[in-house]
């Protein structure tokens, strides 16, 4: 049974709802909010660095105060439906890792926003970054390891299909958390979980096909642009997962998205991927990023600093 802190943010969350059809503003009313909390704020104890790649790709670089140059790495790509900019709770969600050991750093991406910047854009950032994150500081890829929520966990997938199939050596492992990888909405849980989603399903209304269609037209989906929602670079569940780092993946069973991490980790698991799948009760989309706030999101989030450590601490 959920916690009365789960109960009381799973509400909070509610209010800032996305559905396109309740409301048409969805994607401006998603970016003035994110705008309150785009700043360069950064907790005591800690360091906060911006910076661009030769190519212009913005990333910023998080470290506990009086580290020197790491040798280890958190590559974090944020989500936001990718009209979004990176905003300081990201960065509280990922000073934790810092603390794995004295050796480890975060590197968030801090990409182009949709609808102005359309797919490859993201990507194609995303892989810049990587490769400056081996190529100019110089941190092995064994060292690595890559994570990201909603769209993030997107682009983390479809970074990793782009390394793979340009035969590029992967990090140690990836993290998901409630990763948008069917941009078609095939999966049961949209029909299944419509009432009980409350960032972006609705209450009092069936998903209906004509429903469906028009929140798949709405602009919830614009960085897709003209490019194919079928291809695994924009629709990872479409992919195949073969020579994949080890992942973890943690979802709300209460989400539309269920089923883009169960037909993830389903195909992972089929190509000798090991795969950690969370799934969490009564839970909303990217619950663990609320971590220090109710017992569910703390749960996941300490097995998933746990997770991160073993893979590049040993430990």
């Amino acid at each position: 049974m959920i916690s009365l802190k789960g109960r009381f943010f799973r509400w909070m969350v509610g209010l800032q709802n996305i559905n396109p059809i309740e409301h048409p503003d969805a994607v401006r009313k998603m970016q003035k909010t994110a705008e309150r909390y785009i700043n360069d704020k950064i907790k005591s104890g800690y360091t906060l660095e911006k910076c661009k790649t030769v190519n212009g790709s913005r990333y910023q670089v998080i470290k506990k105060r009086g580290s020197g140059c790491c040798s280890k790495a958190i590559y974090y790509l944020h989500g936001g439906c990718y009209v979004c900019g990176l905003t300081y709770n990201y960065r509280d969600f990922c000073i934790p890792f810092c603390n794995i050991d004295e050796e480890t750093e975060v590197i968030l991406l801090d990409y182009d926003v949709a609808p102005k910047y359309k797919y490859p854009t993201q990507l194609n950032q995303a892989a810049d970054v990587w490769n400056e994150i081996i190529n100019e500081r110089g941190i092995k890829e064994s060292n690595i390891v890559v994570g990201g929520d909603s769209s993030g966990g997107n682009l983390v997938l479809a970074l990793m299909l782009k390394l793979r199939d340009e035969n590029q050596m992967m990090p140690a492992g990836i993290f998901l958390l409630s990763p948008w990888t069917d941009m078609l909405a095939n999966g049961k849980s949209y029909e299944k979980n419509y009432n009980n989603d409350i960032e972006i399903g609705q209450k009092k209304s069936g998903l209906w096909t004509d429903v469906k269609q028009r929140i798949l037209n709405s602009d919830l989906y614009c960085y897709i642009g003209d490019a194919d929602r079928c291809s695994p670079y924009i629709s990872p569940a479409n992919g195949d997962y073969h020579g994949f780092p080890p992942m973890f993946i943690a979802v709300g069973e209460h989400e539309m998205l269920l089923d883009d991490s169960i037909v993830v980790a389903k195909k992972a698991k089929a190509t000798g991927v090991k795969v950690v799948l969370e799934r969490k009760p009564e839970m909303f989309h990217t619950y663990v990023l609320y971590m220090n706030n109710f017992p569910e999101s703390n749960e996941t989030y300490q097995k998933l600093i746990d997770y991160v450590r073993s893979l590049i601490s040993g430990k």
